[in-house]
């Protein structure tokens, strides 16, 4: 319960930035497109830089590590508040923090989810993802109209202080499980071997490689939308910050059905169909974004319903590729595994960040929206038939020599 409500906490918090930082950079910085792909790459960059911290993992305790990176994380956010009342608020500042925010994720996070694992264990895994997505479901819908009070009350550079302060809170209540962590071996090798051994379990067990291919996409096209869906809103459909809460609370909605149904599908069709669906329908959520012409329930609410479809699309899909990628790796191999998933995930991500973003501004972003749906639901299709149904490596074949 205790991870539960950090989590909620946290992603309370969350909600603030999501709407006050693409504002702050929007509004105050007079952003343009481009410059928003680079501050969503600035956010991918350090998964890519991260990835010996697998080994850090394995090899240390992570709520411990839950704790600290979760503080890092509050002081990475202070920085935005500082430097609006320094006067030196600047896209590079944001670049920055977006990069520290992201570092904590990389490897916090990642501790994090093996956490979970280790708390629960691997038969309850899609359930506990469920509740936890469903707790930040919850907070997501709630938090729209929280964020929009707080960015109407301190402004969007200001608000953000109130997210800084859920990572510390969160920090505390983590820091009270009291939970025997099952303690590593001491390692025979260097960290370089182990990471070594990180890449090879990917290698070396299907699904994580096919996984590689579909997140790769999923990633690229996830955050380019989500960095450009607040410029769309505001410049394109002349919505205003409660506009946009309503928005993002109907998406969140989306986000609690999706975590509400997710155990029941995946018991019903499997994991690895309701994890391919799941990205068939969130691209029909990019899709009715591009498309907001239906007048007759207002602009607001059709592309807030795009977010609806959108945000369960990507809860069914998350939540059963975390629960999938974490159910096929020996327990020894678990930080190595999400570190190393992440890192190649990752790898060109930005540069299609970046590339999807000037492309915003030179054929507009209604044109990159529809492109982002096609090629999202293609990939979804994709992966229901080349997800395979054999699993996992066999164990000898991660161990380095």
């Amino acid at each position: 319960m205790r991870v539960f409500w950090s989590n909620t906490l946290s992603m309370l918090g969350t909600a603030v930035t999501q709407m006050a930082l693409p504002l702050t950079a929007v509004q105050f910085l007079h952003a343009s497109a481009t410059q928003m792909g680079l501050l969503a790459a600035a956010q991918l960059v350090p998964f890519i830089l991260s990835l010996p911290a697998g080994v850090w993992i394995d090899r240390s305790s992570k709520r411990r590590m839950a704790v600290w990176f979760n503080l890092l994380a509050a002081f990475g956010l202070m920085l935005i508040p500082a430097g609006y009342l320094a006067g030196v608020l600047s896209m590079p500042l944001l670049y920055l923090v977006g990069a520290m925010i992201s570092t904590t994720e990389a490897i916090g996070g990642s501790a994090a989810q093996v956490f979970v694992t280790q708390l629960v264990g691997r038969d309850r895994l899609v359930e506990a993802n469920g509740k936890l997505f469903g707790a930040t479901s919850v907070a997501m819908v709630i938090g729209p109209a929280f964020a929009a009070s707080m960015v109407a009350l301190f402004g969007p550079p200001l608000a953000i202080t109130m997210d800084a302060a859920s990572f510390v809170i969160a920090a505390v209540l983590i820091g009270q499980v009291r939970f025997a962590e099952p303690q590593s071996p001491a390692p025979n090798a260097s960290v370089w071997q182990q990471t070594h051994e990180g890449l090879l379990l990917v290698w070396h067990t299907p699904v994580l490689r096919v996984l590689v291919v579909v997140v790769f996409g999923w990633i690229t096209l996830n955050d380019s939308f989500r960095a450009l869906y607040v410029l769309f809103a505001t410049r394109e459909l002349g919505l205003s910050a409660g506009h946009i809460a309503l928005i993002n609370t109907l998406g969140a909605v989306g986000g609690l059905l999706g975590s509400m149904l997710v155990h029941r599908l995946e018991r019903r069709f499997g994991i690895r169909a309701t994890l391919a669906w799941g990205i068939v329908l969130a691209g029909l959520g990019y899709l009715c974004y591009a498309q907001p012409t239906a007048t007759w329930i207002g602009v607001s609410i059709w592309a807030g319903l795009a977010l609806m479809i959108q945000d369960a699309g990507a809860t069914l899909y998350v939540v059963n590729y975390l629960s999938l990628r974490q159910a096929v790796t020996p327990d020894a191999l678990l930080g190595r595994m999400v570190v190393t998933m992440r890192f190649l995930t990752i790898l060109f991500a930005p540069l299609g960040t970046i590339a999807i973003g000037h492309a915003g501004d030179v054929f507009g972003l209604r044109v990159v929206f529809i492109g982002i749906g096609v090629v999202c639901v293609v990939l979804g299709l994709a992966a229901s038939r080349w997800l395979p149904t054999h699993t996992r490596a066999p164990e000898a074949a991660l161990v380095t020599e």
